[in-house]
């Protein structure tokens, strides 16, 4: 199989880098690109649009003509692989959430995040210059990496960059998305505290006859528990 693994916020596409070893390991081809804002020094995080974070991606997928993708998104990444396959339908065969958002046309991330995380995020936004979003190292280490120990996530924290709030706060035109009959797919993250289980079943609930299972882990899986989540991901691939 083709997999394009696509990160959330904070990351960029070496978060993937344990699941991709073992994807390849197994014959799968895997391309796991970084979107433009999740990079220091890259771009002007206040003026970066999704359109431009998308464009590479979609140039990329056109270079190498690549098709039948099963495209993944991890949290912040589920609403990019919908804009990916709104962009160029024919050429991804299922997507597959990771404890991610799922849109419907029009909304933002915003929308579908618990109140009170959704202020806080603003208020975070508010106080940085170029409207980014940074993580605090207690919600890296409590929240998002609770299963390993603080010593162990605060390392995977070094290689942590502020977001766009633009990949938060704009919303998504998906004219398309629900009557595609693109096949999806969701995995549960079992120790995920970053929002409520329900939020994400909630998310869920907006797919099609989705193919579902969990895997072991906390929100960032794919740093904590590679083989398993890449397990998990071909299960339902």
């Amino acid at each position: 199989m083709r997999f394009l693994l696509m990160h959330g916020g904070w990351q960029g596409g070496w978060c993937w880098d344990g699941v991709k070893a073992v994807l390849e390991e197994q014959g799968h081809d895997v391309y796991a690109p970084t979107l433009p804002g999740f990079v220091d020094d890259d771009v002007d995080r206040a003026a970066v649009t999704l359109a431009e974070m998308t464009a590479p991606v979609i140039a990329e997928l056109a270079r190498r003509d690549l098709r039948d993708i099963v495209a993944v998104g991890h949290s912040g990444g589920g609403p990019i692989i919908q804009l990916l396959r709104e962009a160029e339908p024919t050429r991804f065969a299922r997507l597959v959430f990771v404890d991610a958002w799922v849109l419907n046309d029009g909304e933002r991330i915003y929308d579908v995040l618990p109140e009170e995380l959704s202020t806080a995020l603003r208020a975070a936004a508010e106080s940085t210059p170029d409207r980014s979003v940074p993580l605090a190292p207690e919600m890296w280490c409590a929240g998002l990496m609770n299963d390993v120990p603080a010593e162990e996530a605060l390392r995977w924290y070094q290689r942590v960059t502020p977001s766009p709030e633009i990949s938060m706060s704009e919303p998504l035109r998906l004219p398309t998305f629900a009557t595609s009959g693109v096949p999806t797919s969701y995995v549960y993250l079992d120790a995920d505290v970053t929002v409520p289980r329900e939020k994400y079943e909630a998310n869920a609930a907006r797919l099609t006859d989705p193919k579902v299972t969990s895997s072991p882990g906390a929100h960032e899986a794919m740093l904590s528990r590679p083989r398993e989540l890449a397990e998990a991901i071909l299960r339902v691939s």
